[in-house]
């Protein structure tokens, strides 16, 4: 009996399989997370009634401004390149480090206020009432959604570079 042609030869495998194709795959879940927190609540303006202990908010979704357009778009354009990374190159998957980027930083525009609006609205009377804007959940969520889909990406370039000893 011979062992030697049972086990299987690691010479047959194909460049773009394994790994490299899970990781594709997690950026086009990820870039579609991404695209979904553009509908979610970014931000908000909270008031809190001393009286009877209750809060009211009012909530502004990322894409009723500016930078949520950019974060979905950003998050379908990472989506479609982890499908071309999945069918074509995964070079394509490492190209999704840029909406990844352009998402952050549009989430970081829309946390600076130009127009200082967060100040004017806030106001407080002690004991009765405060009125303050808030971050929500939707934004962390996007945040978070373009850190993974920028690590992934970069994670991708890393594996497809040659290494010492591979060509």
């Amino acid at each position: 009996m011979i062992v030697g042609h049972l086990t299987p030869s690691s010479q047959g495998v194909p460049a773009g399989s394994g790994g490299g194709a899970l990781l594709s795959t997690a950026v086009v879940v990820a870039g579609l997370a991404l695209a979904v927190t553009a509908v979610l609540p970014w931000a908000g303006l909270t008031a809190e009634f001393g009286l009877t202990g209750t809060e009211l908010t009012q909530a502004i979704r990322g894409i009723d401004k500016g930078p949520g357009w950019f974060v979905l778009g950003a998050g379908l354009a990472a989506t479609l390149l982890g499908v071309l990374g999945v069918t074509r190159s995964r070079l394509f998957t490492g190209f999704a480090i840029l909406p990844g980027a352009v998402a952050a930083l549009a989430l970081a525009m829309f946390l600076t206020d130009p127009q200082d609006w967060g100040r004017r609205l806030s106001f407080r009377v002690p004991g009765l009432v405060d009125v303050h804007p808030t971050v929500e959940y939707g934004w962390f969520a996007a945040l978070i959604a373009s850190i993974v889909v920028a690590a992934l990406s970069a994670a991708t370039l890393l594996r497809a570079r040659p290494g010492p000893g591979r060509r």
